[in-house]
């Protein structure tokens, strides 16, 4: 009886001990998800050559600092408060980030949903002044040696496709952002668009009123409207704006299929998840194979 129940005694403990690494584990590996790192399966052509679909990403949260907010509520698309904790660095243009949807629904308001996120690479932070010339990004920040050639021959071919070709593709809209014929901004020549950080303050003409309208809506959570010459916030008439929040111009790789910034704007900072660290695995769609090549670091 005493060696029975000393088994029985030993195989709880046992159990309690494997019970508790578990916690352990389960702990951890929260904190390293909310703080320090997450994974992402890339599942489009957005970001080819650089990101191909059936890449599994590893996201450095450290990078910018982790961001603290209500998750109820973002599912639930109310608004939240957002603190972002100590990072090592600032985004630079070039660094390829990943980041939520600020349009889950309609390109006429921004919006967080924690469930939608996508994968593209910062053209633009704070600060910048940023335009597209035939078909090429251009920002004095940014220099050529910072991007892949990769990456600059998928500029190079869509400037071929609208000044040496049909001039069209199938599929590809070039209206951009905000979309207004007086503007005559296409995603082959855009802007000059300047990057709003905080604190900056800009006069409401009606140029500005189509870029930042719906930044300024999502800071102040009213509506702003253009009538008469001059811009009414919320039925009062507003000659300048000063940011609260920071934003960031995003684009994908691949110029030919890729709904970004060039669309829809600009990201606020508090959507932005982390820099994409590397490749940790890439499952090839067609066949169920590992690529081996691709893992490893980005560019």
């Amino acid at each position: 009886m005493k060696t029975g129940k000393s088994w029985y005694i030993k195989g709880l403990d046992l159990l309690w001990r494997f019970f508790k690494i578990g916690i352990c584990l389960v702990i951890l590996w929260t904190i390293s998800e909310v703080f320090l790192f997450s994974r992402y399966k890339i599942p489009s052509e957005s970001m080819e050559p650089t990101l191909l679909s059936g890449d599994y990403i590893i996201v450095n949260k450290m990078y910018m600092g982790a961001r603290i907010f209500d998750i109820v509520a973002s599912v639930e698309r109310e608004p939240s408060r957002f603190r972002r904790i100590w990072g090592y660095s600032k985004l630079k243009p070039g660094d390829i980030v990943v980041f939520n949807d600020p349009y889950p629904r309609t390109r006429d308001s921004i919006e967080f949903d924690v469930r939608k996120y996508f994968v593209k690479r910062c053209w633009g932070i704070p600060g910048d002044s940023l335009t597209i010339e035939k078909g090429f990004y251009q920002n004095k920040r940014l220099l050529l040696a910072d991007i892949p050639d990769k990456v600059i021959n998928k500029q190079d071919s869509l400037h071929y496709v609208f000044y040496k070709g049909e001039r069209k593709v199938r599929g590809l809209s070039i209206k951009a952002f905000p979309k207004r014929t007086f503007l005559g901004w296409t995603i082959i020549n855009y802007g000059p668009l300047y990057i709003p950080r905080k604190d900056d303050i800009l006069l409401l003409n009606e140029k500005h009123f189509l870029l930042y309208r719906n930044l300024i809506e999502w800071e102040t959570r009213k509506r702003l409207v253009w009538s008469n010459g001059a811009a009414y916030l919320d039925g009062r008439e507003l000659v300048s704006y000063c940011f609260e929040k920071s934003y960031y111009f995003v684009g994908g790789d691949n110029v030919f299929n890729s709904v970004d910034s060039r669309y829809w704007g600009l990201v606020p900072e508090e959507f932005i998840a982390g820099k994409v660290a590397f490749i940790w695995n890439s499952i090839n769609p067609m066949n169920n194979k590992v690529r081996w090549n691709r893992l490893g670091r980005v560019r």
